[in-house]
């Protein structure tokens, strides 16, 4: 299914979508701009909308004492969007902070919610914490989940999407291939699907659930959502066929917090790459039934 020319590790990545924003200078920004403001915004886990000096808003998921390798799955997700050439799930990089910054620049109207995060927070010895600091998408709106009946009927062969919504069934579509990829369960509670404006672009984001362990049912549900899906992108799945363990790992790497903690372990890695092989299957067997021109539908 490979074309000629790919690469498991692309040369350059397009502009974060909807935006001319070079994913590369948006985590330059996210890792390094100092704080301006943290407002609680958590209710599973420990988040903030984080504002900084250079006016660039961050959503910023910090180690918590229920979800200890959630912020690593939000870097590991988004790392894993890149090596499939993804616009739209939101730059995503290793962040520390400290106690004391947070608690200084704590949101005035959020005050009263200081100590239930403070007790929540996992934090060092040396009064910092660790976590992912995620490209803030001005503008975005929900509701996707509820018309989720609709929008399937668009994947399927045969299927249809509405005038001016073609961009929006290949992001449905990627979606449903890259939650299986990291075994992300989670996309439809709590506003995870979220599109622009105009519902042209779908954003994904909140990926501390994916990597871990499932249980039957919940790879289940995965799968369901993927076999529903007939029709995908020729270029997503290109840089799936190429994805290897070699390719993941140095990608991962990448990320600052990398070196001293593993975003995955071995074992993660290698489920990643048995889901891999479960969707390749899947599109080879579409393929062999319907033909490639039908199933690989989208760019």
């Amino acid at each position: 299914m490979a074309g000629a020319g790919v690469s498991a590790e692309p040369d350059s990545l397009p502009a974060f979508a909807g935006t001319t924003l070079s994913q590369d200078a948006l985590l330059q920004t996210l890792a390094n701009s100092p704080s301006r403001q943290f407002k609680p915004i958590g209710r599973t886990s420990v988040a903030f909308r984080m504002r900084t000096e250079s006016r660039v808003t961050a959503g910023y998921k910090v180690k918590s004492r229920n979800l200890e390798r959630g912020y690593q799955s939000e870097i590991a997700a988004y790392r894993l969007s890149r090596l499939l050439l993804m616009d739209n799930v939101p730059p995503t990089i290793f962040r520390r902070a400290t106690r004391k910054e947070i608690k200084a620049r704590f949101h005035k109207e959020k005050l009263a919610r200081w100590s239930s995060v403070r007790r929540s927070t996992s934090w060092e010895d040396d009064g910092t914490v660790v976590g992912a600091a995620s490209y803030w998408v001005k503008g975005a709106r929900r509701g996707l989940e509820d018309e989720k009946g609709q929008w399937q009927v668009w994947l399927r062969i045969g299927g249809t999407a509405p005038p001016g919504k073609m961009k929006l069934a290949e992001d449905l579509s990627t979606m449903t291939l890259f939650d299986f990829v990291i075994g992300n369960w989670d996309r439809y509670s709590g506003g995870n699907l979220l599109t622009d404006r105009h519902r042209t672009r779908a954003f994904l984001m909140d990926h501390d659930r994916a990597f871990a362990g499932m249980n039957e049912a919940l790879y289940e549900r995965l799968l369901e959502d993927l076999t529903r899906t007939q029709r995908f992108s020729k270029s997503v799945v290109d840089q799936l066929v190429v994805l290897d363990r070699d390719s993941i790992r140095r990608e991962l790497g990448h990320d600052p917090s990398h070196s001293s903690e593993p975003l995955l372990t071995e074992s993660q890695i290698t489920a990643l790459l048995d889901r891999r092989a479960t969707i390749l299957s899947y599109i080879a067997a579409l393929i062999q039934e319907h033909g490639e021109d039908e199933v690989l539908f989208f760019p």
